[in-house]
């Protein structure tokens, strides 16, 4: 079972760490393409989750950190996350729903795909 945040609350933590209050690290995991039509304001980093095991060096930094992880609908950032614990992150969420759940309950200006 992976841990899951919802979109509302994840948008409460991205404006939190905008003030200084919140210290979190926030993964896109769908493909470049994607991040095009539709991006989260606060994105720190855009790694396909296909490429992630491979790339997993480029935020072994932020292994102390929690990783909030998105994608489309949540399923690849569910399997992403899968792939952080494997490479021994501790504290990371799914968000469930991805950018449509985000785009439907946060922000609806935000294009869907």
């Amino acid at each position: 079972m992976v841990p899951e945040i919802d979109v509302v609350s994840f948008k409460k933590r991205l404006d939190a760490r905008a003030e200084g209050k919140d210290d979190f690290f926030v993964l896109d995991v769908r493909n470049p393409n994607e991040q095009q039509i539709a991006l989260v304001p606060g994105t720190d980093k855009l790694i396909p989750v296909s490429e992630l095991a491979a790339r997993i060096e480029e935020i072994k930094s932020q292994i102390d950190k929690e990783i909030l992880v998105y994608c489309r609908s949540g399923g690849r950032s569910g399997m992403a996350c899968g792939i952080l614990a494997q490479a021994g992150f501790k504290s990371y969420k799914n968000v469930a729903g991805g950018i449509l759940a985000y785009s439907d309950l946060v922000d609806p200006k935000m294009q869907k795909y």
